[in-house]
């Protein structure tokens, strides 16, 4: 450990190498980042529950997390740890060369140290791989007899049975040549990153393609900020990027400047038309002839998924989409009724909940849904399972129509919707306002974390709370569509 201070972590090296402005800005103006959405918070809590079941696969380690929250005495923790040769160090922290990085586990074995950099995904990215590259380089320059280095990922091919098996749930991949090839280019790196915080200027980086891989950045509030007109080009839906930055780097920021006779595909320019004199797009034929399709009794159908990364049923994979909610809805003369059925946690349960959206399902000639690449994907696994209900789930699929293909193929647009297709902007179209916003449970990842907390939530009348939520959140979405429906058949009529 040759050194006590960093001026770099892994995550800032990544952001350097992905902009250096958003490096500069993380590192001296942090509190221009843009806020934490509840989905991205979810999707950390994801990777830490995956890494601490991988510390299952090394049992009895010290956590220098736990021990310390100063980074300078997490490092200072883990040389005396190595000193004493305590065999497994969870969190391990390194400092090299400026950079400080954090081994999620450090295991002691007879021919050395074996480093283990543990990811909550079923494949290995070119970025994780270059992430656990940067970590090898550190660690290699701190301890000299470390022997290998592995990304650690989920096992995509494990099959839960009665209680997890953490050997078979992960799978591991060698890293070590590849960082072997990459020293030099991490030395140089490091050079530049810190010559760049020494002229402590504010590199000029245009915005660009960049901005949004390998991950969208943390600073497109500070950086887009002169995007924001209502008629932006980057308003425009399903564009190819370079097509939008072109026009940019051209002066063309609002579609109000996009020359008449610019050549652009048929949506592209549907959408310019809308936005530049601020009016709704109806192909009424193309709607008329979905309206057609409908039989005269019809429903809308909205499921909700749970997709753990540590599978929990018997038979289940990690990341396996398991339906836990349905919502029927449909008129009667009386107004809007909802048929639902909410899955018990505790149990496996999925053919009674086919049972339950056949049952709910049979009288409608028409099962109308928005989007139906989720419906149908899960019908297709239930199948699978529970092939004594084929016909029925066939005869299902048969009377599925997509009202978002209305949408999506630019029968309808309007120009609210800025380059959003999603229901939550139909929602805004039909009622004036995003419901969405005013419910508790507002996506798909925030209705499975909700339901996974059921799971360890021993009050009960949290527990109803929750299930209500849920039930309201997956309504919401069938009623939206049930009044999307109706507001196309007064466009045509």
């Amino acid at each position: 450990m040759s050194e006590s201070t960093y001026k770099i972590s892994k995550t800032s090296f990544l952001k350097f190498e992905q902009c250096h402005k958003a490096f500069f800005l993380y590192k001296n103006f942090n509190h221009l980042k843009d806020p934490l959405s509840k989905e991205k918070l979810l999707t950390f809590k994801r990777g830490h529950d995956v890494g601490y079941a991988a510390q299952k696969l090394f049992p009895g380690g010290i956590d220098v997390s736990l021990e310390t929250k100063n980074l300078q005495n997490a490092a200072i923790l883990t040389k005396e740890l190595i000193e004493k040769k305590q065999c497994v160090i969870y969190e391990a922290t390194f400092i090299f060369n400026h950079v400080l990085v954090m081994v999620d586990i450090l295991e002691l074995t007879t021919e050395g140290w074996i480093a283990y950099e543990v990811k909550s995904s079923l494949k290995v990215s070119d970025t994780y791989v270059k992430d656990a590259c940067l970590q090898y380089y550190v660690v290699k320059n701190c301890l000299d007899n470390l022997c290998d280095f592995y990304l650690v990922n989920l096992n995509g091919d494990y099959v839960f049975h009665d209680e997890l098996n953490y050997k078979t749930l992960f799978k591991r991949r060698s890293i070590k040549k590849d960082a072997e090839k990459n020293i030099t280019y991490f030395q140089h790196q490091i050079d530049k990153i810190v010559l760049c915080l020494d002229q402590n200027t504010i590199p000029n980086v245009p915005i660009g393609k960049h901005c949004f891989t390998p991950y969208g950045c943390d600073f497109l509030g500070t950086c887009w900020k002169n995007t924001n007109q209502e008629n932006s080009i980057f308003k425009l839906g399903k564009t190819d990027k370079e097509q939008l930055f072109n026009w940019y780097s051209r002066g063309i920021d609002v579609v109000e400047k996009i020359p008449e006779d610019e050549e652009m595909k048929s949506f592209l320019k549907i959408q310019v038309e809308s936005m530049k004199h601020g009016k709704e797009y109806v192909n009424a034929s193309a709607v008329k002839t979905f309206i057609d399709s409908i039989g005269k009794t019809f429903c809308f159908l909205d499921m909700e998924i749970w997709s753990a990364a540590l599978p929990k049923y018997e038979g289940c994979k990690p990341f396996e989409q398991v339906p836990f909610l349905f919502s029927v809805c449909f008129e009667t003369k009386d107004g809007v009724e909802y048929i639902n059925y909410f899955k018990p946690i505790e149990s496996d349960g999925r053919e009674e909940f086919l049972k339950k959206l056949i049952a709910s399902a049979k009288n409608f000639e028409t099962i109308i849904v928005y989007d139906k690449n989720l419906e149908v994907q899960i019908l297709n696994q239930l199948e699978n399972l529970f092939p004594q209900y084929t016909k029925e789930i066939k005869l299902l699929l048969s009377r599925m129509r997509d009202i978002s293909d209305i949408v999506q193929h630019f029968h309808y647009y309007h120009p609210k919707f800025k380059g959003n297709f999603s229901l939550k902007a139909v929602s805004e179209i039909v009622n004036g306002t995003s419901e969405y916003e005013q419910q508790q449970i507002s996506s798909g990842l925030i209705a499975m974390n909700a339901y996974e907390s059921l799971l360890t939530e021993s009050n009960p009348i949290i527990n109803e709370t929750t299930k209500q939520e849920l039930i309201d959140y997956c309504n919401l979405d069938t009623n939206t569509g049930l009044k999307f429906f109706n507001f196309l058949k007064e466009k045509i009529s």
